[in-house]
């Protein structure tokens, strides 16, 4: 378990930095912000469909409080670095994200309970 925890702290390191790297080549590094909390919503959706799938109640619990970090930093961090646009669509991708985790357990709650 201690493994899979530093793997995917690791592959969500290394994406946020590449993503971050992307970014800065493109001449946009002001809207890092809005990719990363994105990134990190998808990876927290990524992680609770493997959770569901592999029956691994540590990467769903893993991937709330993943998805809790990112909207903390949303809420406190991003929201008074973005302009409308940027947080209109930071809010609108992480709302679809969390309508899709929530029909997931509802979907699954049967795997999840066994």
């Amino acid at each position: 378990m201690t493994f899979y925890l530093l793997l995917h702290i690791t592959i969500l390191w290394i994406a946020t930095s590449e993503l971050i790297n992307l970014l800065d080549l493109s001449g946009s590094p002001q809207n890092y912000k809005l990719g990363i909390s994105i990134l990190w919503g998808i990876y927290s959706l990524l992680l609770i469909v493997l959770g569901i799938w592999k029956h691994k109640k540590y990467l769903r619990i893993g991937a709330i409080s993943l998805f809790s970090i990112t909207l903390i930093k949303l809420f406190f961090y991003d929201i008074s670095h973005l302009n409308t646009i940027s947080k209109t669509i930071v809010f609108l991708s992480l709302g679809i994200l969390l309508l899709i985790i929530s029909f997931l357990y509802n979907k699954f709650k049967h795997k999840i309970a066994e």
